[in-house]
């Protein structure tokens, strides 16, 4: 078989021997169009072959040709090199067995994580191959010399000793994302089907630590997933992913316990609001007092209540009737998101939304177009990176170009 493969640049033309495995091969072809919830039927028809003419190359009996292959790859969102290499790195287990224990995704969100896996191989390769960046080590707080076993105690403490290791002070964290991408970690955000998951995380074999949020969450609340899923990366790499709900659906809830300890105490701190406010004497100062702290900290008035709690500051009587309080939810234009420029017009604002709702992160696009600028990878590339189809993604990237050039 002789077919095409990406190298960074362009695509190499690769042939396979004879004695090439094609069983092997129609078994990850097989998986991995069961992991998205794809139809045979589907697969067969991208293909323009009869639905027995594909089940047979699933079943080794039937030769693939290169341009089967490389449709192929593109539909399952996988590495071309995963399909015809037999120890080619990826990270099939974590994402196979991520939809093994969330059985409940649907086909959209599963194909949502899969290019959300995608990007992480992509940027990794641009940062690392292209601009020769060196990935950040992280601390493993799994092996830290706790002097206990209480979890939400281990958050509180390892986020004291990550503010401490970046040399944040007290400060309240301006861009959470940011933070998280200056130790080497790759974030996206996605909007997902699911309201209920608030953020994943990946441990990629190559690419590293890999965390989505859901796009579809409030944006301080966004901010609060992204450091909780900072928190799996420290202390939980070992399991190799995980998936977080909003309700949770994990029976490892020690786990999640630690995440928001940590993201609490690491996003606001304990020492920032004793020096910097007192309690209030009536619920309507108390109503002002919470939104002006969840405004200066970026995070929801829930968290501010669940920290002033856990300062004695507010008893039962009080949170009760807060949590519901409708003036404590800060809309939506009065947030800052700190994964949009804010140079940008109000068109090129509202497209924005739309590219990070599907999975970019300006990040990530002046990476690639940085890359193409340099020559580094082609303008077909380009779009196959940035998730835009050949059909009517010209016109949108032309635009990106554009506005790039002239924000520079």
């Amino acid at each position: 078989m002789k077919c095409s493969q990406y190298n960074g640049t362009g695509f190499l033309f690769f042939s396979l021997a004879m004695a090439f495995d094609y069983v092997v091969l129609g078994r990850k072809l097989k998986d991995a169009r069961e992991g998205l919830l794809i139809a045979p039927q589907e697969s067969a028809l991208r293909l323009q072959i009869s639905l027995q003419e594909y089940l047979d190359i699933e079943e080794g009996r039937n030769r693939i040709t290169g341009d089967q292959l490389v449709l192929l790859s593109v539909m399952y969102r996988r590495d071309f090199r995963y399909f015809v290499t037999g120890d080619y790195p990826s990270a099939e287990s974590q994402v196979q067995e991520m939809f093994r224990r969330n059985a409940a995704l649907s086909k959209s969100d599963r194909i949502a994580i899969q290019e959300f896996v995608r990007l992480c191989e992509y940027e990794d390769f641009l940062e690392r191959e292209v601009f020769q960046r060196q990935p950040t080590k992280i601390p493993n707080y799994a092996q830290y010399p706790f002097n206990h076993s209480y979890f939400k105690r281990q958050g509180e403490e390892a986020a004291s000793l990550e503010r401490e290791r970046l040399g944040l002070g007290q400060q309240p964290v301006e861009n959470i994302f940011e933070l998280i991408r200056n130790q080497g970690i790759h974030i996206f955000k996605r909007q997902l089907e699911n309201k209920n998951i608030s953020g994943l995380y990946i441990n990629h074999p190559v690419a590293g630590h890999c965390i989505l949020i859901n796009y579809l969450d409030d944006l301080y609340r966004q901010n609060f997933s992204a450091a909780h899923e900072y928190c799996h990366a420290l202390f939980d790499s070992s399991e190799g992913q995980e998936v977080t709900y909003l309700k949770s659906l994990n029976a490892r809830s020690e786990l999640e316990w630690r995440a928001n300890s940590f993201a609490g105490n690491f996003l606001v701190s304990k020492q920032r609001i004793e020096s910097d406010y007192s309690p209030a004497e009536s619920y309507e100062a108390w109503v002002s007092l919470i939104r002006r702290i969840a405004e200066r900290f970026r995070v929801s008035s829930q968290v501010v209540i669940i920290r002033l709690s856990e300062l004695k500051w507010l008893d039962k009587a009080l949170q009760d009737p807060l949590i519901q309080e409708k003036r404590l939810v800060i809309k939506h234009d009065e947030k800052f998101d700190p994964e949009t420029p804010p140079t940008l017009s109000s068109g090129m604002r509202s497209k924005s939304a739309q590219i990070i709702r599907q999975g970019l992160s300006w990040h990530f696009i002046d990476l690639c177009t940085e890359a193409y600028r340099r020559g580094e990878i082609t303008h077909h590339k380009l779009l196959d990176m940035l998730l835009l189809p050949l059909e009517d993604g010209y016109q949108l990237l032309n635009e990106l170009l554009t506005f790039l050039e002239v924000s520079s």
